[in-house]
């Protein structure tokens, strides 16, 4: 917040400013891809990358008359108006795929990292599931049809319709296990949500343990 405010604003006016912060975050949880692109574009000035953490400016103006609605940007920037956020990182492999992982902070919850494969998949089968209920398609050969997919890729990506609510929830949070791969997942993924956990995992649920 103190970087966020403005040496004029009025103490009264913090309150304002993070209502209006939640709201806009909660907005981008829920905006399409394009949305959240042009977001970023507006307020991110730079990013630096370096071997142990990204460097993230922020124009101050700017993501204030995005959080108040104000559609003119900021006629200039001065180096007063930037923000400098710096996030631990590490690169890790993981299977096949190269990651940048955002290490635990220091009161032991995971931070996220959001992994695009696991979200492509997550995606797509929910997706498919709905054609199949709406009776658009038949299977994965429809399916693969329909997309242009491998049918033996689009049945393994099919069965991510059939995940633990929790489990997809923590997909789309980036809150998965580091070693949880895209191969992992859609490969064999059994019906029983209790062996999805264990086999991905994922930590047991209340209802698990009861």
């Amino acid at each position: 917040m103190d970087g966020f405010t403005q040496s004029e604003d009025p103490p009264a006016s913090t309150q304002q400013i993070i209502a209006a912060a939640r709201k806009q975050s909660d907005q981008l949880r829920s905006d399409s891809p394009a949305a959240v692109h042009n977001f970023v574009r507006r307020v991110v000035h730079r990013v630096v990358m370096h071997p142990d953490k990204i460097e993230v400016e922020v124009s101050k103006s700017e993501l204030r008359a995005v959080i108040f609605g104000d559609p003119l940007e900021a006629s200039h920037q001065s180096p007063y108006d930037i923000v400098r956020l710096a996030v631990e990182v590490r690169i890790k492999r993981c299977g096949g795929e190269t990651r940048l992982i955002i290490p635990p902070h220091l009161h032991g919850q995971v931070r996220a990292h959001l992994v695009p494969s696991l979200l492509k998949a997550v995606a797509c089968a929910r997706q498919w599931y709905e054609w199949i209920i709406a009776g658009k398609v038949w299977g994965g050969r429809a399916i693969a049809q329909k997309t242009r997919f491998d049918e033996k890729h689009a049945s393994q990506i099919l069965e991510c319709a059939f995940l633990a609510p929790d489990i997809v929830e923590a997909i789309l949070d980036g809150r998965q296990p580091e070693g949880l791969t895209w191969k992992k997942l859609t490969r064999h993924v059994p019906m029983n949500w209790v062996e999805q956990r264990k086999r991905l995992g994922f930590p047991p649920s209340s209802v698990d343990v009861n």
